[in-house]
């Protein structure tokens, strides 16, 4: 009986995981950006892991709001974070028509050179549609992706993302993707990572003025292939539309590798920091990225 229990579960979870997206599908995205953010405002509150966690982030990066100020930024946080999962359904229909890119040129460059980029992303408004920012210059990215739990729903969201990393989507605690990422690089193939998550082996960079725990592992490949650090950094827009910047991130080369992997990662913290306090409503603040 019990093994048999958690497949059960996972075919619940994954056919209410399809009515979710047959119900979002069939609206505009308006609509299924607006319901799916409402719906998360109201429910998410109600958390009793994440929405504490969510308050204290805001106490410790914000002390100067009061409570009223930090409870209504975080109703807005948990608005961004339903509309991401409405707009999920209309990926295809974001990545085509409603991303764009503040300053194209420094994408450009990477795909005339063809030697490749490292590109960072966080959470931010719709971190799902960031993929059209590299796909949208013919660069051929490869990423990495933490795997859902439940296994029919982690395959259903692969096929729905993978279409836009023609390389390949890596999974973030597999023993084979630090290796695949640098082959990848060094063949000057564009490595997508996401550096806003705690990284239990990372180094303990400034971030919102208390040490955080960063992947090295960016800064790292960029130094050793030789190639640019671009942190990729959006806000959305209204008329769920977005608005993409990348930054460029500054990777000293000196005879000290860890200092110059630690100024990078820690110059990368810092702008993602700036990022994200012009619109602190679009960062998922959930993240246990503290500790």
């Amino acid at each position: 009986m019990g093994p048999k229990e958690p497949n059960f579960r996972y075919w619940i979870e994954y056919l209410g995981f399809r009515l979710m997206g047959v119900i979002f599908t069939i609206m505009p995205v308006e609509w299924a950006s607006n319901i799916a953010g409402t719906l998360m405002a109201k429910l998410g509150p109600h958390s009793k892991k994440r929405h504490p966690r969510l308050m204290r982030n805001l106490t410790a990066a914000f002390p100067e709001m009061s409570q009223e100020e930090r409870d209504k930024l975080a109703l807005a946080v948990w608005y961004n974070i339903g509309c991401v999962v409405g707009e999920f359904f209309h990926i295809d229909e974001i990545v085509r028509d409603r991303v764009e890119v503040a300053n194209p040129e420094l994408l450009e460059a990477v795909a005339k050179s063809g030697k490749g980029a490292v590109l960072c992303g966080a959470h931010q408004a719709n971190w799902e549609g960031a993929s059209a920012v590299v796909n949208k210059f013919g660069l051929s990215p490869m990423a990495v992706y933490r795997p859902m739990s439940n296994p029919f729903v982690d395959a259903d969201m692969l096929r729905r993302r993978g279409k836009y990393y023609a390389a390949g989507l890596m999974a973030k605690h597999a023993i084979e993707t630090p290796v695949a990422l640098i082959r990848h690089a060094r063949a000057g193939g564009v490595v997508g990572v996401l550096v806003d998550q705690q990284a239990f082996m990372g180094l303990p960079t400034p971030f919102f003025g208390r040490p955080a725990q960063t992947t090295p592992f960016p800064a790292m490949l960029a130094r050793q292939c030789n190639i640019p650090l671009l942190l990729i950094h959006g806000y959305r827009m209204p008329g769920v539309r977005f608005k993409m910047f990348i930054t460029p991130i500054d990777v000293p080369r000196t005879e000290d590798r860890n200092a110059d992997i630690y100024e990078a990662t820690a110059a990368m913290q810092a702008e993602l920091e700036k990022s994200i306090r012009q619109n602190p409503d679009q960062w998922m603040w959930t993240h246990d990225r503290w500790r």
